[in-house]
């Protein structure tokens, strides 16, 4: 513990502060704990010096050559009434709070428990959710912080858009995301279906499960959840119809989307569905993407489902599977646009909106959104031209360029629903710089942003910025978001010091003389 000098005041200590190498969680622990226990000493020292005093206050000056007096009895100190059950209580009460939480916040062996305590940004009338596709495997500090940040801002649920891991470390995989939003949506992706080097789809189910009691919707002949199915969120008055397809996959998931397909059908009718029963947007979730300046094969989804999907005026198209991120300008089909073709020249009267201002009209067509940086690595992107799908591209970001200024990053877009509208926001930090709490360690403006909002106005509300949202008050109590194990535990050890100090003041002053 630093001692205070003349003139080194608490600005000059904090700047000191400022200046150390940051410890780790277990270095940062022993630390605190060390400063308790020598203000416990400094305490205990105190006690001879405020005995001493207390005694002399309590023993007259006796003039021992004088008539001597019968002495006089001083006064028993009254402790406190309770001092020592109410001192018990409260250091039981703040004891079990801090091990409650380092527990919850630490990893276990067991499963963990799918609804925890936890603040999200949800009411009757609007909800966030985050998507990115592409992680890490269990160990990855970049798909973790990813979830971290997308608990800090509040969301909902997480949509996993395939190729979950690339690990058959399934159990780690699950457990290590879900401690931080339990609520993590999958779909399969192509190194998800037992084959290769990436894990098995079962497996991955059976350690994320569906997150709510309202099941979803299975696809036609399919198992349902992590293959194709969708579901309605909020359960009770729906803001959007989720559709997850497994579209393009060709392993050991391998469903036909051709025309007029049971799956083709099937997703026509869950759109036709989600419209007649007044459900104000479609989103379209697949780990394989159709239209991109990436690396992978075009229209990797498939052409004739993407077609389905932009025909039937699907709001927003979530995908993976490209490790970049993209926006797509507003897609429609038309007598002119007969497929929004990505094999042969691209046709741009399939483009009815420029969605260079981020500004899109609900229901004049589809948005279409890559977000493959979810931890496993990022690709390049071909935005010079080159590339002609480049029309079909509003926004880009790869590993060696991008359409606005920055640094490349990994995470996920944070969406906010309500009956009016969708808005995003990027929530990307470059490769490895993140603190312990998830957040970027590097000035957020350096690094890739965008946003951009679906709203049936002209003049839509602005994208927010949810990755400084603060979490609110819970119960009457506050819990800061980025508490380290060790500040809990020094919350619990300082505090009931503190009170013990106070009524151990108390109980020595004694009772005045009646």
């Amino acid at each position: 513990m630093m001692k205070t000098r003349v003139g080194y005041g608490p600005q000059q200590a904090a700047r000191s502060r400022r200046h150390r190498h940051p410890l780790d969680p277990e270095g940062e622990l022993l630390e605190e704990l060390r400063k308790t226990m020598e203000r416990m000493r400094a305490l205990e020292k105190l006690k001879p010096g405020i005995d001493r005093v207390a005694r002399s206050r309590r023993t007259p000056n006796i003039d021992e050559t004088g008539p001597k007096r019968p002495p006089r009895r001083a006064p028993r100190a009254r402790p406190f009434p309770g001092r020592k059950a109410t001192a018990l209580v409260v250091v039981t009460l703040f004891v079990a709070t801090a091990v409650a939480l380092v527990l919850y916040n630490s990893p276990t062996e067991t499963p963990i428990q799918v609804n925890p305590p936890r603040w999200k940004d949800e009411t009757a009338t609007h909800f966030t959710f985050a998507a990115a596709g592409d992680f890490g495997g269990p160990e990855s500090v970049d798909s973790i912080a990813l979830m971290q940040r997308a608990r800090t801002a509040g969301m909902s649920f997480v949509l996993a858009l395939g190729d979950l891991g690339y690990t058959t470390d399934e159990a780690g995989w699950c457990h290590q995301l879900r401690r931080y939003v339990p609520e993590l949506v999958i779909i399969a992706g192509n190194h998800d279906d037992g084959e290769g080097d990436g894990g098995n789809l079962s497996h991955y189910i059976a350690n994320c499960p569906y997150p709510w009691s309202s099941g979803p919707v299975a696809g036609n002949g399919t198992p349902g959840y992590g293959y194709e199915y969708y579901f309605d969120y909020p359960a009770a008055k729906p803001l959007a119809r989720f559709i997850m397809l497994a579209a393009g996959l060709e392993g050991a998931i391998n469903y036909n989307y051709g025309e007029d397909s049971p799956h083709t059908e099937w997703f026509e009718g869950a759109v036709q569905d989600a419209r007649q029963h007044g459900i104000p947007w479609v989103i379209v979730g697949a780990h394989r993407q159709c239209v991109t300046v990436g690396k992978k094969d075009r229209c990797s989804m498939g052409q004739t489902i993407f077609d389905e999907i932009v025909e039937a005026k699907v709001d927003l198209v979530l995908t993976g599977h490209d490790h970049v991120y993209e926006r797509s300008n507003l897609l429609a089909r038309s007598a002119r646009c007969r497929s929004v073709n990505t094999t042969d020249n691209v046709d741009l009267s399939c483009v009815v909106g420029n969605g260079r201002h981020g500004r899109y009209p609900a229901g004049n067509g589809t948005v279409v959104v890559v977000q493959g940086v979810g931890g496993n690595e990022i690709d390049n992107v071909t935005i010079d031209g080159s590339d002609p799908e480049i029309g079909y591209i509003a926004e880009a970001m790869g590993g060696n360029a991008n359409t606005r200024s920055g640094a490349p990053g990994f995470g996920s877009v944070f969406y906010t629903v309500d009956a009016r509208s969708i808005r995003a926001v990027t929530n990307f930090c470059p490769p490895g710089e993140v603190g312990a709490d998830g957040q970027c360690t590097v000035n957020p403006t350096t690094v890739f942003s965008d946003q951009f909002s679906i709203a049936n106005s002209t003049n839509p509300p602005a994208p927010t910025d949810l990755s400084s949202s603060a979490m609110p008050e819970f119960g009457g109590a506050f819990v800061a978001p980025h508490m380290t194990e060790a500040a809990m535990l020094v919350v619990a050890v300082e505090i009931p010091v503190l009170l013990l100090s106070w009524l151990g003041a108390r109980g020595s002053r004694g009772s005045r003389p009646r």
